[in-house]
């Protein structure tokens, strides 16, 4: 009682999958395409476990993990493989990863439950593997390597306060870390360079909200 393990395998098919890519019109920009099909796969691990099921003192105390790894894929259309076949270009790539799709998932959370009171105070770490933001393409007759976003962490906090049976005051506070956020442009061969460096900021709400 209080406990739960759990492991679970997932497979999806996707056809005409939404990928961003990289285009030219006098500038880079990055443009949604339909691919011809996709696959997204992987495992997913989990455990949670109330404290107070062991420590008296540690009602309401709750702790969990849950890891995913993902493995995703989409197939190049036509003509992106025809221009990455180019010689001048040479790169014949009929595929790769799935963008938005993070290589790892890694969740730790820490929940105080005061029932009596109507408060929940809940904690969550999150590590985001790399994840591919906008697939390669060419650029006047160059190469211009897939985008990724590397691997970053973040802690959010969230406090709930139930004021009535009908209403509930709510404070979040968002990417308590504020780590920086890179992204890098990842040939198949050779160095990643960076492409961009910043801090998202940290980020407070305080929500009220009302049911009739």
């Amino acid at each position: 009682e209080g406990a739960l393990l759990s492991a679970s395998w997932f497979k999806k098919d996707i056809k005409d999958p939404i990928e961003y890519v990289q285009r030219l019109a006098g500038f880079t920009f990055t443009t949604p395409v339909n691919y011809p099909e996709g696959e997204l796969k992987g495992i997913e691990l989990e455990a949670r476990q109330q404290l107070g099921s062991w420590f008296e003192d540690a009602e309401g105390l709750s702790i969990g993990a849950n890891a995913t790894f993902i493995d995703s894929e989409v197939k190049l259309p036509k003509r992106d493989k025809n221009d990455f076949k180019d010689p001048n270009i040479a790169q014949p790539i009929s595929s790769r990863d799935m963008t938005n799709a993070p290589e790892h998932l890694y969740n730790f959370n820490l929940i105080y439950d005061l029932e009596q009171y109507g408060t929940q105070v809940a904690l969550f770490y999150t590590i985001k593997g790399d994840t591919l933001v906008a697939g390669a393409g060419e650029s006047n007759g160059n190469f211009v390597p897939d985008l990724y976003e590397k691997e970053f962490s973040q802690v959010n906090l969230t406090v709930t306060q139930e004021l009535s049976e009908a209403s509930t005051l709510q404070f979040k506070a968002k990417n308590l870390l504020d780590p920086d956020v890179e992204t890098v442009y990842r040939p198949r061969q050779g160095k990643e360079v960076t492409n961009t460096s910043y801090k998202r900021g940290r980020e407070f709400s305080l929500g009220l909200t009302v049911r009739f």
